[in-house]
């Protein structure tokens, strides 16, 4: 291992509960359709959001309705973080694992489904700047498929300057983990702190490396 690549959204930062509100008092407005425990597992982390939209509410959505529900979607997620005084810090041990990166001049960036408008608030809300170069993150453009396709992790490898097979992969989502195994990722843990995918990730191979439930014992386990 020679880089990291992070998921940013429940594997960064422990949001997925916010999301999971978020989607479900848009497709509630917008839509008659039900979000499952599978669907949040399978369809909802770690997709983008126009899969999301046109999965949940209609396949027909045009693309300016796509941007303008996916809008009102995120600042309605931007508002529940700024109203939870539970979500105002990074996983825990993460900003240890960030310091330790830093000093030992590991290479590292993020991959995320979520839009450049999140990337810059996370950029303002948790001064991400203070370990990441803002033009090596990898965002939701629509300039590329979005997970389960490698495509995300395949850009941020090359943006870190190195082979996939040389970098460590930490995601949270079912998708994701599906990605970085497409993307041939040479080292792939995931992380799931209520352990309430476990379950599915060992039955279907998805975390080769490990299952985290923070990022405490990460530095030991992985970076030594």
């Amino acid at each position: 291992m020679k880089g990291i690549i992070f998921d940013f959204n429940g594997t960064m930062f422990m949001d997925s509960d916010l999301h999971e509100a978020a989607w479900l008092h848009l497709i509630q407005k917008y839509s008659e359709n039900q979000m499952t425990a599978d669907d949040i597992l399978k369809n909802i982390h770690g997709k983008t959001n126009d899969v999301i939209l046109r999965h949940f509410i209609s396949a027909e959505l045009a693309d300016d309705q796509v941007e303008k529900l996916a809008d009102e979607k995120e600042a309605y997620y931007r508002k529940l973080v700024l109203a939870s005084p539970g979500h105002n810090e990074f996983t825990k041990g993460l900003k240890d694992v960030l310091d330790y990166a830093k000093k030992e001049q590991i290479p590292m960036t993020i991959a995320s489904a979520s839009p450049r408008v999140n990337i810059d608030f996370y950029f303002d809300y948790l001064k991400l700047g203070d370990w990441f170069d803002y033009d090596k993150i990898v965002y939701h453009t629509g300039e590329f498929p979005g997970k389960p396709a490698p495509d995300i992790f395949l850009v941020a490898a090359k943006k870190i300057a190195l082979d996939p097979k040389n970098c460590l992969v930490v995601e949270d989502s079912y998708s994701g983990l599906q990605a970085a195994q497409n993307a041939e990722i040479g080292t792939i843990v995931a992380i799931d702190p209520f352990g309430k995918n476990q379950s599915v990730f060992t039955a279907e191979g998805l975390a080769q490396d490990g299952i985290i439930q923070n990022s405490t014992t990460f530095i030991p386990t992985y970076l030594k």
